[in-house]
């Protein structure tokens, strides 16, 4: 994950309760039903986890 200034013409944009978030759109087949959630603190950050509570993304380029 990153900040990024603008958006690309491979990129695509959605919102959730105000929070905008951008992909490419390679990688819409595998974030397809999962869910990102951010948590504070020293040992915080950004998870992607499946609706199921499974990590990752399905094995794509970007997880491994």
């Amino acid at each position: 994950m990153a900040l990024e200034e603008s958006l690309q013409d491979q990129d695509l944009l959605e919102e959730n309760d105000g929070v905008s978030f951008v992909y490419e759109k390679d990688i819409a087949p595998y974030i397809s039903d999962k869910v990102i959630d951010f948590q504070a603190g020293p040992q915080g950050g950004f998870s992607i986890k499946g609706a199921d509570g499974d990590l990752g993304c399905d094995g794509c380029s970007y997880c491994g």
